[in-house]
């Protein structure tokens, strides 16, 4: 395997290539360097009686110190071990010096790591658990928390978190499940409940968003919705978009981190692709992987679907993925019966 790494290595830098990995292991390296610079000054002045070594200092071309008093960090779950050892040597351990606010229910990359084992220490600190949401409705949260449910988190440390307690302050409409027997027929409905919330309701096409499975579905999604049967205009989330336009915004699952919108429309939930099937893999081979991916997955599914503040439908072909619940899929209607030839719908899903 270390042959392999060093190969692999070795490819990049011959075609002046890297990684976001790789530029972060060597973000870790530089800051490391300079506070042990930092920290050698400092004992050194200890040791000459705490005066200020100017000679000392200007020959280094800089007042050594430590780069900054203190450090803040979001989505402190989605930081790898090198992005912490970087933040570590950019402060100086002490009360106050790194305030992070993270959580493990939304961790959707490949960064488990223990902050203990990285000269960051939790215990005793003051820390505390928010439970209060503000983003999304009661209905939709309690559905988000049963796509998780049974799982255990971590608390970005050593010790364990949970959802309990965890509650929001707004109300409003039930998730809604819809099934179809083909993705073309799923594309078709999904475009159908669009104009519908615009036609009908008023909600402007930006307030609106579709997350799936893949680009490929992405690409898939924009044409039908782009029909002249719907003539809707979308926007791939993470592009630019023009200022003043009116378009629903499609894309990965993993694009919805950090968003919000008014409706929120899952396609593709569907088993086999939430999640993918190549997880299938490590299942017997390779355990502990197969648990944290399946996590992982669950994990994206929980931010995508509270990206939604005042409704969220979810829609499937084939077999309903194994992260639904199962009173959602045994009363999921059918997307067959959604008008979606002609015309907006003359009948409402939210009604």
């Amino acid at each position: 395997m270390w042959d392999l790494v060093q190969r692999y290595r070795a490819h990049l830098d011959r075609e002046h290539r890297t990684t976001h990995a790789l530029i972060a292991d060597e973000a870790a390296r530089a800051e490391g360097r300079r506070m042990a610079k930092v920290t050698a000054q400092a004992r050194y002045k200890t040791e000459h009686g705490g005066l200020d070594l100017i000679h000392r200092e200007a020959g280094s071309g800089m007042w050594l110190k430590p780069r900054y008093r203190h450090v803040v960090v979001d989505e402190a779950q989605d930081l790898s071990a090198s992005h912490w050892r970087m933040l570590r040597a950019m402060v100086t351990p002490g009360p106050n010096d790194i305030f992070l606010v993270g959580d493990a229910h939304q961790r959707i990359y490949a960064h488990q790591v223990v902050l203990g084992r990285l000269g960051i220490s939790t215990p005793g600190r003051a820390s505390r658990r928010l439970t209060l949401n503000y983003r999304t409705t009661r209905e939709i949260l309690g559905s988000a928390h049963g796509l998780i449910v049974g799982e255990q988190f971590d608390d970005l440390d050593d010790g364990r978190d949970t959802l309990e307690g965890y509650r929001s302050v707004l109300t409003g409409l039930a998730p809604q499940y819809w099934r179809a027997p083909d993705w073309q027929t799923e594309m078709q409905a999904i475009a159908a409940l669009l104009r519908e919330r615009h036609d009908r309701y008023g909600t402007p096409y930006a307030a609106m968003a579709v997350g799936v499975p893949s680009r490929d579905a992405v690409t898939q999604l924009a044409v039908t919705l782009a029909d002249e049967r719907y003539g809707i205009r979308a926007c791939e989330i993470g592009r630019d978009i023009p200022t003043g336009v009116d378009a629903v915004r499609i894309g990965t699952l993993h694009g919805f981190k950090g968003l919000e919108f008014q409706r929120v429309f899952l396609a593709g939930v569907s088993e086999g692709l939430v999640p993918h099937q190549r997880l299938e893999t490590y299942r017997h081979e390779q355990a502990e992987r197969y648990r944290q991916e399946e996590q992982r997955s669950r994990s994206l599914l929980f931010v995508a679907a509270t990206r939604a503040r005042d409704e969220l439908v979810i829609t499937w072909s084939g077999k309903a993925s194994r992260f639904l619940p199962d009173h959602a899929v045994s009363t999921a209607g059918h997307a067959t019966e959604l008008p979606v030839d002609d015309g907006p719908p003359s009948g409402s899903a939210a009604a």
